[in-house]
């Protein structure tokens, strides 16, 4: 089996770079012969709620889905710690779109597959991650069934877009920083691979697929697993490629 696998785009508005990027990896030749594609989360910078208005500001993205649905290709979709409480804004879009077989498309905090002998974990990372206390209260508050029915049903379009807006800017003036020097990244790099240890002598898995952490990685480990990382989709310009359990990095551009 082929799986194709990214997460990180961090799209913000239809027309910017990493819109171009989303696009072309869902029209890349390779990954359209996947038999499943993986979207790990964080795919839009800010998307919340199931408000119809993204059918409208992201109509390329979701003319892909439909091609790819057509196509008979399986989606599988993790919310990440940008793009959540989005189950609703899926299900109204197989709703409007009634030919489409919404079997194809499946959503879940994580994905488990086996091919070529290989036991394979897929999620979006912050589920596994270690040492992050803060992140993790953040993530319990912002997923609690109060703030769930906050997002589905009151909390206003134009909100979300405002608030995408004004932190635009300071996430590209914080990923340039953060991206100066490769040395930075290291101790991410590290927490990432000692998290997926921890992980594996729990469930035990020969392959675990991430996203989240924003660095690049394909760590082979003395104790019998793979883990990788896509890194942060707009730097690193590739996507995973498990074939036959083999795992590789490919170019998003062809």
């Amino acid at each position: 089996m082929k799986f194709s696998a990214i997460s990180d785009i961090h799209v913000k508005n239809s027309g910017d770079q990493a819109e171009k990027l989303l696009l072309q990896f869902l029209q890349n030749p390779d990954v359209r012969t996947s038999d499943i594609i993986f979207l790990l989360g964080d795919i839009f910078d800010l998307m919340i709620g199931p408000h119809t208005q993204y059918f409208t500001r992201f109509q390329n993205y979701f003319e892909e889905l439909k091609v790819l649905n057509q196509a008979g290709v399986k989606i599988c979709y993790t919310e990440g710690n940008h793009d959540f409480h989005v189950r609703n804004l899926y299900k109204k879009f197989f709703s409007i779109n009634k030919n489409l077989n919404s079997s194809l498309f499946l959503m879940s905090s994580h994905f488990e597959y086996s091919d070529a002998g290989k036991n394979m974990y897929f999620c979006h990372g912050d589920d596994i991650e270690l040492n992050n206390p803060g992140y993790k209260i953040y993530k319990s508050i912002v997923t609690s069934p109060p703030l769930r029915y906050y997002a589905n049903n009151l909390m206003p379009h134009f909100l979300i877009q405002r608030i995408g807006e004004y932190s635009a800017e300071k996430s590209r003036l914080r990923n340039n920083l953060r991206y100066s020097l490769e040395t930075d990244l290291l101790p991410v790099r590290d927490n990432f691979r000692e998290s997926a240890e921890s992980f594996n002598r729990k469930n035990q898995k020969q392959i675990i697929v991430c996203g989240h952490s924003h660095v690049k990685d394909h760590y082979i480990s003395k104790n019998g697993f793979e883990y990788a990382n896509n890194g942060f989709a707009q730097y690193t310009k590739t996507y995973i490629s498990i074939l036959n359990g083999d795992i590789s990095f490919k170019p998003v551009f062809i």
